[in-house]
């Protein structure tokens, strides 16, 4: 299973889901997960919340068509703000998690 993760703003990736959920190539095809990140006291200056959201592809079905439309609708996100995408982490382990949200 293909999984890639990236860090934005809560509004920001929850417009992404809605995106990837609505559009023909990876509607029904991508499982979603929006994980709320805990709002870090150091960093009070910024008023945005903040999440990570995974998408999962099963190997089978990660082809040129699903990679490319989901590239594109990613860019267009960071267009809207910033989204990076989160190195890989050690299965099971999520930082700074509260709480799972679709």
């Amino acid at each position: 299973m293909l999984i890639t993760e990236y860090r934005g703003e809560t509004a920001n990736l929850k417009v992404l889901v809605r995106e990837i959920e609505s559009d023909p190539h990876l509607a029904g095809k991508c499982s979603l997960a929006l994980t709320p990140l805990r709002q870090d006291r150091r960093d009070s200056l910024r008023h945005a919340q903040w999440a990570e959201l995974a998408i999962s592809v099963a190997t089978g079905l990660a082809t040129n068509t699903l990679y490319d439309a989901l590239k594109a609708l990613v860019e267009r996100a960071r267009d809207r703000g910033p989204v990076d995408e989160v190195g890989p982490r050690p299965e099971g382990v999520r930082e700074d998690a509260e709480g799972a949200d679709q």
